[in-house]
């Protein structure tokens, strides 16, 4: 009974936020239709968490639509986290998922501050250490965890990183809102927490790198972003550590850079 109130509960907000969003988005595809329907067909029939659906010829039938488009309705409802389809037995309703986590009233403290200039390159270093033990398994959780609106949201914001850096503007704040809408994905408040403290670096891997990066942010936000929409845990955690691991590298190159200069003027 309380499974079929909070799927009552959750097809409500849904249907909620679908009228707020009717002067952005008119219409919805025939997919997003066909997934109402199982949704209202999970309440009408009492259906419980690890009840199995009709198959997809029973559910076409049902919502009078073809099979391609049951199939697209079910991949909806999977990323919504509501069923999970088991290949060769069915689909199946899942539990609910973990609360959405909203966004942190607590300011965290900008560790920057702390460190004079001739510092920071040292300390963009030791963040990006930070960040490569943090955000690979975080972003391998958001595989795992995300909802269809997270992976929405998630892709919007990697489109308008990649439009401010195509336009030559500051990207930072919309990279920093990349990062910690993956963290949202994940569904775990402790690491959210701990990435709203890591991203105040962004601005200085930007800084060191003096920006040369831009570009290659835009691939490798890509393939983190298409990863997680896909669910593909190790795809997103790898990808990952491949965009950090390309920030860390050009850090170093800075560093010894800055130190052979530092060489040279000492010789004189």
């Amino acid at each position: 009974m309380m499974f079929q109130l909070y799927f009552l509960y959750a097809h409500c907000i849904l249907k909620i936020r679908k009228g707020g969003e009717a002067v952005r988005q008119k219409t919805e595809t025939l997919s997003e239709r066909v997934a109402e329907k199982i949704r209202q067909y999970i309440i009408d029939h009492e259906m419980n968490a690890g009840d199995r659906l009709p198959n997809e010829l029973q559910m076409a039938e049902y919502c009078q639509v073809g099979r391609g488009t049951v199939r697209d309705a079910i991949k909806l409802l999977r990323f919504e986290g509501l069923v999970e389809v088991v290949h060769g037995s069915g689909t199946y309703i899942l539990k609910p998922k973990q609360k959405p986590i909203a966004a942190s009233r607590w300011e965290a403290p900008n560790l920057l501050g702390a460190f004079s200039p001739e510092e920071l390159p040292d300390k963009a270093l030791e963040f990006s250490e930070v960040r490569l033990m943090l955000e690979p398994d975080i972003a391998a959780l958001a595989a795992a965890n995300a909802t269809y609106a997270d992976c929405r949201r998630l892709l919007e914001l990697e489109a308008e990183v990649r439009q401010k850096i195509q336009l030559q503007e500051p990207h930072y704040e919309k990279d920093i809102a990349f990062h910690l809408q993956i963290a949202r994905c994940a569904k775990n408040e402790i690491a959210y927490k701990l990435m709203e403290l890591v991203v105040k670096g962004i601005p200085l891997f930007c800084r060191v790198t003096n920006d040369e990066l831009a570009n290659q942010t835009v691939k490798f936000h890509h393939m983190i972003a298409e990863s997680i929409e896909r669910g593909d845990v190790n795809g997103a955690r790898y990808s990952m550590i491949d965009h950090l691991n390309c920030i860390r590298r050009r850090i170093i190159e800075e560093l010894e850079r800055q130190k052979t200069m530092e060489k040279s003027s000492n010789e004189f």
